[in-house]
């Protein structure tokens, strides 16, 4: 299920609380006659106010009741049209059970349990937004789980006996994860593949949670602005700030949803260039287009916008960006790709005309590169190190970014290793086997781990610039170094943990000598730990993975004592910093423009403290560990107090402090080290 994001309509932002049998179909109608449906647009969501007050109507098994002034020909009717348009069907629901369900005593389909048997609770109530909070009681899962289950099974078997293909689950919080789980089982029991989507306004600490069990996830409210038009810029630009934190969950099997996208008709608040721009960040961030606007009065304009078939395809191939640096409002959002080119978006969110610059460097590598318009579908010919577009006030550009031949990947290099030594190559050749040796710092023990979008890197030895490949499908058979073969040279690589071919599954493992691929067991073996090499000399942007903000001294001092924090790119000499190997595994981090240390003032160990940069005292407070944090990211924890290099509250805003703060999962303690040339 969800191996891509869905495309698709919704009634809520258009027809809203009036769904009718008769503008649903007409919906659908238009969705197959416009052509989107030719261009992947599938899915035909009714949303809420469909049925009765659940507080007072039910059907015989305790399910909401269909309106039948609404739909009198019942809802199998209208999906049985939905498909024949060549559409998906989907509804709407919330979380619990009907309050008139409780108070009946309905019988559970198939049982001989009752409503009554699965509510413990009558004073709390879940949320509907149709008919208020008083209309839905919590199911409670301890008191009977046979029952319970039972109950959410005779809900979904009814739907899929419809022909329901979508369901969103709206209202729902943490509180509700058993609702979750249990729909979750419900609708998989049916034997009918149902997309699950859950609204809204997810919680990023559950996100473990909502990728297991469901397809689809709103990271945000309503887009819509409920004023005179659908929406507005305000409540579409406030997703540039949101989207990122959940990048790392955007994968087949489940995606970030940011809400409808409102492009369609003459009232959607949104200029040519701003509608545009939202299809840009729908696209760019492998999320789901569920268009909310009036299918039957698209203009050309609009067809032209939905069914760039290039664009689509950057939705499609599901490799969601993040951008390089959002403490600025002209913004660059990339990704790599597995056939070796980058998806660079460039977007202007001032009110007045901006250029904007994507410099390969931040991409990840260094030359020359071709560009390509998607919009526009033009070849704009080749650019070397940077490209950048005067950009009217909230417009955007998508490119298609291609390294040309000599270009050179810049990212960090690592010694990738495990309890029984690192992965080594012999000689340079193609299918030269993968060998463990004891590490000894060696170009051929170096590996750069290079993003092929979705959470998936190749593996790029220094030394011979060949990567570790799969050269086949059987356990036990011995990895090899080849130039780039796609998918069969991809990996995932988890955090001091296992490196897992995209291709085959299988893992990465010590053979007697050499590295084989096998099933994976959570044997020593297999846990693998990415070591940042350092090289000496070279500057380095130290970039914020939450806020990509750079590390930077105050007003550019000289001065011992000058606070260091998080500043937009501004390409000065004091956001560039060496990193210079002092023995045991420690760094200093020496700051280019004052030659001064980042620095633990009076070697504090209070959580919070700002850093500084200072000479060179010869003390541990000026002495960093760079730690495993994940391919192209790393930790910095201070020798002397042991916190990490963390960027305050996770702050969005140029002059923010850049503190210690105790170990998190958080973003705001992850860094990436850009190469400068």
């Amino acid at each position: 299920m969800a191996s891509a994001p869905q495309l698709g309509w919704s009634s809520w932002s258009f027809v809203r609380s009036n769904p009718t049998e008769a503008n649903i179909e007409a919906q659908a109608r238009a969705m197959h006659d416009s052509g989107l449906v030719a261009h992947g647009y599938t899915y035909l969501n009714i949303d809420d106010f469909y049925y009765l007050n659940p507080a007072t109507t039910v059907d015989s098994g305790g399910r909401w009741a269909i309106d039948p002034a609404r739909f009198p020909h019942g809802m199998a009717a209208v999906a049985n049209y939905v498909h024949g348009q060549g559409e998906k069907f989907g509804m709407y629901l919330t979380p619990g059970i009907p309050v008139a369900a409780y108070q009946q005593n309905t019988p559970i389909e198939g049982t001989t349990w009752h409503a009554r048997d699965i509510v413990s609770d009558t004073s709390r109530y879940e949320t509907n937004y149709n008919y208020g909070n008083g209309s839905m009681y919590y199911i409670d899962y301890s008191k009977n789980p046979a029952a319970a289950q039972a109950w959410l099974n005779s809900w979904a078997d009814q739907l899929a006996s419809w022909g329901v293909d979508y369901i969103k689950l709206d209202g729902v919080g943490d509180w509700d994860i058993p609702d979750v789980q249990h729909w979750s089982q419900a609708l998989n029991q049916t034997g009918r593949p149902i997309h699950f989507e859950l609204s809204n306004s997810l919680a990023l600490s559950d996100a473990a949670t909502w990728k297991q069990y469901a397809n689809g996830w709103r990271i945000e409210g309503d887009v819509e602005c409920y004023c005179s038009t659908l929406t507005n810029w305000n409540n579409v630009a406030q997703r540039f700030g949101d989207l990122p934190n959940w990048t790392d969950w955007a994968s087949a099997g489940g995606w970030n949803d940011p809400d409808s996208l409102e492009i369609g008709g003459n009232n959607t608040g949104l200029t040519a260039d701003e509608r545009r721009t939202a299809m840009t960040l729908w696209a760019v961030t492998a999320s789901p287009i569920t268009l909310g606007t009036d299918l039957t009065a698209l203009t050309a304009d609009d067809l032209s916008l939905l069914t760039n078939d290039e664009v689509l395809a950057v939705d499609q191939r599901g490799n969601a960006a993040r951008p390089v640096d959002r403490l600025t409002q002209t913004q660059t959002w990339a990704t790599g790709n597995a056939d070796g080119s980058y998806t660079v978006a460039l977007f202007n969110l001032t009110g007045g005309t901006a250029t904007v610059t994507a410099r390969w460097s931040d991409l990840g590598f260094g030359g020359t590169a071709s560009v390509r318009d998607l919009w526009s579908h033009a070849d704009l010919g080749t650019a070397t190190d940077t490209f950048s577009a005067s950009l009217a006030p909230h417009a955007s550009r998508l490119l298609r970014v291609m390294p040309a031949a000599g270009f050179h990947y810049t990212g960090m290099y690592y010694t990738v290793a495990n309890a029984n030594g690192a992965l080594d190559v012999a000689s340079s050749a193609d299918g030269t086997a993968v060998v463990q040796r004891p590490a000894n710092g060696a170009a051929t023990q170096q590996w750069q781990t290079v993003s092929t979008g979705a959470g998936t890197v190749k593996l790029v030895n220094r030394s011979t610039g060949r990567l570790l490949t799969v050269p086949n499908s059987t356990p036990g058979a011995t990895l090899v170094q080849s130039h780039d073969t796609g998918s069969a040279a991809q990996w995932r690589v988890a955090t001091g943990g296992a490196i897992t071919s995209v291709q085959n599954g299988l893992v990465a493992g010590a053979g007697a000598s050499s590295v084989v691929q096998t099933v994976g067991t959570g044997s020593a073996d297999q846990q693998w730990h990415l070591t940042p090499v350092v090289d000496a000399g070279t500057r380095y942007k130290l970039v914020n993975l939450n806020s990509g903000g750079r590390v930077d001294v105050d007003n550019d001092s000289t001065a011992d004592g000058a606070n260091v924090l998080q500043w937009e790119d501004n390409e000065r000499s004091d956001q560039l910093w060496t990193l210079n190997a002092v023995g045991s595994g420690l760094y200093t981090i020496v700051n280019v423009n004052s030659g001064k240390l980042l620095n633990v003032p009076g070697a504090a160990t209070t959580q919070g403290t700002q850093l500084i940069q200072y000479h060179d005292d010869g003390n541990a407070n000026s002495r960093w560990r760079l730690v495993d944090a994940g391919p192209n990211r790393v930790g910095i924890v201070s020798a002397s107090s042991g916190l990490n290099l963390d960027a305050y509250n996770n702050s969005l805003s140029d002059g923010a402090a850049i503190i210690q703060w105790s170990a998190n999962p958080g973003a705001n303690q992850k860094w990436t080290l850009v190469p400068v040339s």
